[in-house]
């Protein structure tokens, strides 16, 4: 910063006072520079040079070791790369386990870093459902610490408390479900909020419950919330009601063009459908892609790697389809867009590609395909 001729001028204490705030502005400066850097790797990351990212992130965090900020973009980043390799998943969320930490011990009154951080612990525990490990109640455990705490520093993360409801409601006691505490968790969404409230209610309802009649109530109460359209959209795909199904994911999706992304689950309601044998695959191609290019073609278009997954199932739909052709096309377009792409079948999570300031509340369900 260059230096005027005018304090030579100025008197003593006229000097200290524009010390003070040169000094104040070059910390400013320092701080808007250290975030733009951070910027600049998660424009990298997001523009399909994931490993530049992380390159350029482990950098930095060895040279600036106190922002929390670059500790949380690099959690994000491992995780982004890791995502494209499942048999390495259990390493991957070691390392952005250790990542969040560091942000979290800088800025320990950060909910959204404590969320993102029960977000890691809730992967590490569903993976040990999914292999038999026996110390799952333990990693319930920790999870239902890490929401505790983000809770007492946000109330407005309803979807930490909803996937608490989620594992103590639906899982056997020796997993660790506790049907007393899921109660207790539904309990206090419906004193919070009501939409959550309601979902929270239809995780514990019973399996012959109408949830159809439960959700037109809820609409009837908020005709213009987006989650409640989502909500009976989501109870019409499970009675493959495909049609009534669209109709209300329209509605989330026109009242609330963030929720754009649930043209994803239609198109993959297809592609279940051909799974599970109820209709040849080269018949539902077609179908979800047409679903799949409504996210494609919106505007504003979606971000990279989204896109990059929806093609990457594009690639798988049209390879099982025996049309090797358009298998490999949508598949070149996937790499080219993010060669980290994730292969799982679930639909992107978009917290992962949100910019890294951003607060971003997006439930997942995680014994549900919707």
């Amino acid at each position: 910063m260059k230096k005027r001729n005018i304090i030579r001028s100025l008197n003593l204490a006229k000097v200290n006072i524009l010390i003070i705030l040169i000094f104040t502005g070059i910390i400013s400066c320092t701080g808007l520079k250290t975030n733009q850097e951070v910027y600049e790797a998660y424009k990298l990351r997001i523009n399909g040079q994931a490993d530049s990212a992380k390159v350029l992130l482990t950098e930095f965090t060895d040279k600036n070791p106190e922002n929390a900020l670059a500790w949380f973009e690099l959690c994000r980043t491992t995780e982004h790369i890791g995502m494209s390799n499942p048999r390495k998943i259990t390493e991957t969320l070691k390392e952005t386990l250790l990542h969040i930490n560091k942000a979290i011990d800088l800025n320990p009154e950060n909910a959204k870093y404590l969320s993102y951080k029960g977000k890691i612990q809730t992967l590490q525990f569903y993976m040990a459902l999914q292999s038999g490990n026996e110390n799952t109640s333990e990693y319930l455990s920790k999870i239902e610490e890490t929401y505790t705490s983000v809770l007492e520093l946000d109330l407005s993360y309803y979807e930490n408390k909803l996937t608490l409801v989620e594992f103590f409601g639906g899982l056997p006691a020796k997993m660790g479900g506790d049907i007393e505490k899921a109660e207790k968790y539904a309990l206090e969404l419906e004193q919070e909020d009501m939409i959550s409230g309601a979902k929270a209610r239809e995780i514990l309802m019973p399996e012959d419950a109408d949830y159809e009649v439960f959700w037109k109530e809820i609409i009837k109460k908020a005709p213009e919330n987006a989650d409640a359209h989502q909500a009976l959209g989501r109870v019409y795909l499970f009675m493959n009601e495909f049609d009534k199904a669209n109709i209300q994911y329209q509605k989330a999706i026109d009242i609330d063009p963030n929720n754009n992304i649930l043209y994803l689950d239609l198109g993959r309601y297809f592609v279940m459908m051909a799974m599970q044998n109820q209709a040849p695959m080269d018949s539902m191609a077609p179908l979800a892609e047409e679903q799949f290019n409504k996210l494609l073609n919106f505007s504003p278009e979606p971000l990279n790697p989204i896109k990059a997954w929806t093609y990457g199932m594009l690639s798988r739909l049209y390879r099982r389809s025996e049309n090797k052709d358009l298998s490999d096309k949508y598949l070149k377009e996937a790499k080219s867009l993010d060669p980290y792409f994730s292969p799982a079948f679930g639909k992107p999570n978009i917290g992962l590609y949100s910019p890294p300031e951003d607060i971003v509340h997006y439930q997942t369900y995680y014994f549900s395909p919707f």
